[in-house]
C-alpha cells in the first residue's frame, strides 16, 4: 500500500485566485469557453483513499443545447461565458422514457438516489471532471466514462467517479449524450447519418483534447470506457473512422456492438414515429420540421435505439456484425469482457416464463423464438426459424426435462449469445492489428453483499460496477465503519479492479504499475492474441486462462451466422 498523499503541488495559484474571486474553498480552472469553479472534496468517506481531497467540476457544457432546429443536428460549440461559471452541481440529464438507472436495493441505486442531477432536459450535453491534481503539468491518464442504459436510459451523474479518483492517479470524466430516438434516428442529413449520440460522444472527447490538461490530464492518454449501453457506445466509437485520434485506448464492460443497425437513407422508423405524433410524411423536410417542434418526451419509446451504417460515422456495411467480422475497426488498445452470468438475475426479468421453479422445457422453443429475434437484427437476411433447434441442441440435454436444469442452461445460453460471443469476436478483430494491445476478462465473482439474490445467480449484469467504482470502500456517516457489508476479499477485489483499469489507461497494460499511486500484488493479466486467445478470470483470486468457452463461441460466431446467411471465413486470418 502506498503512503497517503497530502496536498498535491501546483494548485496553490488557482486556489489563491478562487479566494480573490470570493470563491473560497473552490478551485478555478480555465476552459476554451470560460473559467469554471469546482469544489474541493475531502475524501474521508472513502476507506484507504490515496489523496485527502480531490477536485470535482460538474455540469460543464461541452456543446450547445440540441434543441429546436439543432435536434438531430451535429452538436455545436457551446456559447462561451464571462466571469467564472459555478461547477458545483450536475447539469440536467437527457430525456429518457424510463428513469430508473439501477434497480432499487442496489448499492449504486442507494448512492445515486437514483439520480444526483436535479432535472431532465433536452439541454443536457454536460460533462463532469474528477481530478486529484489541477496542475497543467500533472499529465495524469484520463478515463472518459460512457454511462449504461441501453443507449436509451441513464445519466453521467449516477456513477460515483469520486471514489476511483481518490484512490488512483487518474482524471475521470463522465458525460451525458443524447438517448433513444433523440440520439439515433435515421435521417437523410449527410452531416449526421442519424448517429447524433455518437457525435455527442466525439464532441465530448474533442472537449477533453482541448481542455483536460488544465485539469491535470494528459490528452495523449485518453481512454474511453463504459458498461452495457455505454460499452456498446465504446465499441461503436472503435468502429468509427471519425473518432480516430480522440482517444488512445478503450474498455468495454458487458457490451460490444451486439445490436442491429439501419442503413443510411432508410427512414422507415422516422416515418413511423412521425405518423404516431401526427406529423406529415409526404415531405421529408416538412416531416423533420414537424418532429423538431414536438416535445422531447413524445420522441421517446421503450426500445433499443438502432445505429445507422453506411455514412461517415459507421462505414458502409450490411450490418455492425460485418464491421467487426471484417475487422473494420480502429487500431487501439482494448480491454473488454463480460460477467459469467449476465442473464442470471436482473435481465432475466424480460423472460416471464422463467420462474422460481425454473423453465418448463415444453415452452423453451417459443421462448427462444422470441429471444433470438434480437439476433435477427444483426443478420437481417436470415430466418430465426433456422437456428432455434440448433441452439437447443447446443445447450440442452435431450434426455432432461428438469426445469431447474433448463433454466440454468438457458441463463448460460443468453449470457453467451447476448454478451460473450460478440465480446470474443471484437477481441479477435482488434487483436489482429499488430500494434493493438488487447486484454480480455470474465468477471466471475458472486457478490456476498447481495444476499437476496437467488442461489442460481452468478456474477450478474452490472455487478462489476460495484468494484470498478469502489462501492465496497465507502465509509458510513461516522467515517469509522464500512457503509456496506462487503467482505474484506471483496474490498481487495475492488482495489485490484480499479488498479487494472487505471494501469491500462496509463500504460496500455493492466499489470504495469508505472506511475500508479500504490503497488498491488495482482495476478499477471496476459495479453490476448489471435492464436492464444488469453483472458483473465477476474475474481477475488484471479487467474489467467485461454479460449473462453471455445466451442460455444465457435457456435455463435461461425455456425449461427452461417445459418443466418453469412459467408463465414474458414481459411487463414487474412481471407474472407
Amino acid at each position: 500500500m502506498g503512503r497517503r498523499a497530502g496536498k498535491t503541488s501546483g494548485v496553490g495559484d488557482v486556489v489563491v485566485l478562487a479566494a480573490l474571486l470570493g470563491l473560497a474553498g473552490g478551485v478555478v480552472v480555465p476552459t476554451t469557453y470560460g473559467d469554471v469553479n469546482g469544489v474541493e472534496l475531502p475524501t474521508s468517506f472513502i476507506g484507504g483513499a490515496v489523496f485527502d481531497r480531490i477536485y470535482t467540476f460538474k455540469g460543464i457544457p461541452y456543446a450547445a443545447p440540441p434543441v429546436g432546429d439543432l435536434r438531430w443536428r451535429p452538436p455545436q460549440d457551446p456559447v462561451g461565458w464571462t466571469g467564472v461559471r459555478d461547477a458545483a452541481q450536475f447539469g440536467a440529464r437527457c430525456p429518457q422514457v424510463v428513469e430508473m438507472p439501477f434497480p432499487p436495493g442496489s448499492p449504486l441505486y442507494e448512492l445515486s438516489g437514483p439520480f444526483r442531477s436535479n432535472s431532465s432536459s433536452e439541454d443536457c450535453l454536460f460533462l463532469n471532471v474528477y481530478t486529484p491534481n489541477v496542475a497543467s503539468t500533472a499529465n495524469l491518464p484520463v478515463m472518459v466514462w460512457l454511462h449504461g442504459g441501453g443507449l436509451a436510459m441513464g445519466s453521467a451523474d449516477t456513477y460515483p467517479a469520486e471514489i476511483p479518483t481518490s484512490l488512483n492517479n487518474v482524471v475521470m470524466v463522465t458525460i451525458n449524450y443524447r438517448l433513444g430516438n433523440l440520439g439515433f434516428l435515421p435521417t437523410r442529413d449527410a452531416d449526421t447519418d442519424g448517429n447524433v449520440a455518437l457525435m455527442d460522444m466525439a464532441k465530448a472527447l474533442q472537449w477533453v483534447q482541448d481542455n483536460i490538461r488544465n485539469f491535470g490530464g494528459d490528452p495523449d492518454r485518453v481512454t474511453i470506457f463504459g458498461q452495457s449501453g455505454g460499452a456498446w457506445g465504446v465499441s461503436l466509437l472503435v468502429m468509427s473512422p471519425e473518432t480516430r485520434g480522440l482517444y488512445r485506448r478503450a474498455i468495454s464492460q458487458s457490451g460490444v456492438a451486439g445490436l442491429g443497425a439501419s442503413r443510411r437513407g432508410d427512414t422507415t422508423k422516422t416515418e413511423t414515429l412521425a405518423a404516431s405524433v401526427n406529423c406529415t410524411t409526404d415531405s421529408f423536410d416538412d416531416m423533420m420540421s414537424c418532429l423538431r417542434s414536438k416535445p422531447a418526451q413524445d420522441m421517446l419509446e421503450l426500445d433499443v435505439p438502432v445505429p445507422i451504417v453506411g455514412g461517415r460515422y459507421l462505414p458502409d456495411a450490411d450490418d455492425l456484425w460485418d464491421l467487426v467480422y471484417k475487422k473494420q475497426v480502429n487500431e487501439v488498445d482494448y480491454l473488454l469482457g463480460t460477467t459469467d452470468g449476465e442473464f442470471s438475475n436482473g435481465l432475466l426479468g424480460i423472460v416471464p416464463e422463467v420462474t422460481a421453479d425454473g423453465l418448463n422445457r415444453t415452452v423453451l422453443p417459443d421462448v427462444l423464438q422470441a429471444q433470438l429475434n434480437f439476433i435477427a437484427a444483426q443478420f437481417p437476411d436470415g430466418n430465426v426459424d433456422n437456428i432455434v433447434q440448433p441452439v437447443i441442441d447446443q445447450y440442452m440435454n435431450p434426455d432432461s426435462d428438469d426445469p431447474i436444469y433448463t433454466r440454468d442452461r438457458f441463463i448460460q445460453l443468453m449470457t453467451d449469445y447476448r454478451f460473450t460471443a460478440t465480446n470474443v469476436l471484437m477481441a479477435q478483430a482488434v487483436a489482429e492489428h499488430p500494434d493493438s494491445r488487447v486484454y480480455q476478462y470474465e468477471f466471475q465473482h458472486r457478490t456476498s453483499f447481495l444476499t437476496e439474490r437467488p442461489r442460481h445467480a452468478k456474477a450478474d449484469h452490472g455487478d462489476d460496477l460495484f468494484y470498478m467504482f469502489g462501492i465496497p470502500l465507502l465509509r458510513d456517516a461516522t467515517g469509522n465503519s464500512w457503509k456496506y457489508d462487503f467482505s474484506e476479499e471483496e474490498r481487495e477485489l475492488s482495489l485490484d479492479m480499479m488498479a487494472y483499469w487505471v494501469n491500462f489507461a496509463a500504460n496500455g497494460d493492466p499489470s504495469d504499475f508505472s506511475g500508479a499511486a500504490r503497488m498491488r500484488d495482482v495476478a499477471k493479466w496476459p495479453r490476448h492474441t489471435p492464436s492464444g486467445q488469453e483472458y483473465l478470470r477476474l475474481d477475488v483470486t484471479s487467474s489467467a486462462d485461454v479460449r473462453l468457452r471455445e466451442s460455444r463461441m465457435q457456435f455463435w460466431n461461425e455456425e449461427v451466422p452461417r445459418l443466418m446467411g453469412k459467408k463465414i471465413r474458414t481459411a487463414g486470418p487474412d481471407e474472407l
